[in-house]
């Protein structure tokens, strides 16, 4: 990797530019934690709903609501991950807004699809039955 460098004097040497001092350290780890401890308040809201919401929540709206939670988990890792949360506003915009579009308009037929199919399976299945 040396003789990359000294070959491209002009390159910049990211290893050697990213440095940080202990303070921003500590800023980045206070970070992470944060991060981490969101992402888990999530998945446990996310769990907490799958046991106990089964009297409260149809099927259909249980499945609406864990899609939800999964675009908002990988929405959030692009976020701070992908450090989209540095970009301008109508960056940010021009990168989420068509793949959150696209995968709730997918979840949407999936599911439309699933029930559709079900319903269609269990009418014929009564058919058959009383012939």
């Amino acid at each position: 990797m040396a003789d990359f460098f000294e070959e491209y004097k002009g390159y910049p040497n990211y290893e050697k530019m990213a440095i940080h001092d202990e303070a921003h350290g500590k800023q980045i780890r206070k970070k992470l934690w944060m991060v981490f401890w969101i992402m888990l308040v999530v998945t446990i809201i996310e769990l907490v709903i799958g046991a106990f919401a089964n009297d409260k929540l149809s099927e259909l709206n249980k499945e609406y609501v864990f899609i939800f939670f999964t675009v908002a988990k990988a929405f959030f890792i692009v976020w701070v991950f992908m450090h989209l949360g540095d970009e301008k506003k109508a960056m940010k915009y021009v990168i989420i807004a068509p793949y959150t579009l696209f995968i709730f308009y997918l979840a949407f037929m999936v599911i439309t699809e699933g029930a559709y199919t079900s319903t269609i399976r269990d009418v014929l299945e009564g058919v058959l039955l009383h012939h």
